[in-house]
């Protein structure tokens, strides 16, 4: 439990800088703290699911926020750099410590991702916060890493691509007309042509805190959803982040196609058989 915990907070994100010229927050990163190395992943190919252009063009995805899963989080941005270039991330992130004073939290401020700064589309923060009524809310990025975590990733496979974070309080239970309203927002990026220049990160983990047993049932409610979107339960998904696994299913609309990119656990990474969390990397794309 204690090193699962260690990983975590590595990626935890409490320093902040301030530029003076524009006002604006820059939050650091686990690399540009200098707290772990980059290091080019060394998941063996045969674990990692080859998907091309060709086959499938996703505009969502899941991805994990642990470091601990580093390898497969740089291969999931490395995949998706070979088949997209958006214009921006919209990246929903739940919560973690129930810090936000809004039912939304999102900033206009930037990351020191140790690779140069990846900066917010403040156009879009600031619509987003007109449209849902709230104040921007930088303090809970500084803690939280569930944002934090992928920038490096961000700028190291699409240096010139913006986003658009936003922490949803609510999480593990789903307040579904809160979750509504941004997903109402969110259809109108999410449209056809907009699919083109926006792609939909949904910053998860999935099973927590069980034994290998607990683990393996509770991924098995998650992969049914995650293969079958059309046909089963969102709420199904054992994971960190339902509120994220709602929007994306109310963006789809029934008719999404999926394609897991790679499936792993902690266990399967640090040999600690307690308190293990497991993480799946989807893309997302139409059915037709």
């Amino acid at each position: 439990m204690g090193f699962i915990l260690i990983i975590v907070l590595l990626s935890c994100n409490r320093n902040v800088k301030e530029e003076s010229a524009g006002k604006n927050k820059i939050f650091n990163t686990w690399l540009s703290l200098n707290q772990m190395k980059y290091e080019e992943p060394v998941v063996p190919l045969s674990l990692i699911a080859e998907i091309s252009k060709q086959d499938f063009l996703p505009w969502a995805g899941i991805v994990s926020h642990h470091i601990l899963a580093h390898d497969y989080i740089d291969a999931w941005f490395y995949q998706l750099s070979k088949m997209r270039n958006p214009k921006r991330f919209f990246i929903i992130n739940p919560d973690h410590f129930s810090l936000s004073l809004e039912h939304y939290s999102l900033t206009t401020g930037a990351w020191d991702s140790g690779f140069g700064l990846v900066e917010t589309d403040k156009k879009k923060v600031k619509e987003l916060t007109e449209l849902l009524q709230v104040d921007l809310d930088e303090r809970v990025f500084e803690m939280d890493h569930g944002v934090s975590a992928l920038m490096p990733y961000i700028k190291k496979h699409f240096p010139d691509t913006k986003v658009v974070p936003i922490i949803v309080n609510g999480d593990p239970i789903v307040n579904t007309y809160i979750i509504g309203r941004l997903a109402d927002l969110l259809e109108k990026e999410f449209t056809k042509e907009g699919k083109t220049d926006n792609f939909l990160i949904i910053s998860s983990d999935f099973s927590h805190r069980g034994d290998i047993e607990e683990t393996k049932i509770n991924d098995f409610y998650s992969q049914q959803y995650l293969i079958d979107t059309a046909n089963v339960p969102w709420n199904i998904v054992w994971c960190d982040n339902k509120s994220g696994i709602c929007i994306l299913d109310r963006l789809g609309k029934k008719n999404m196609a999926s394609r897991i990119l790679s499936y792993t656990n902690s266990f399967e990474i640090s040999g600690v058989d307690e308190d293990i969390t497991s993480y799946f990397f989807v893309y997302f794309g139409d059915a037709e």
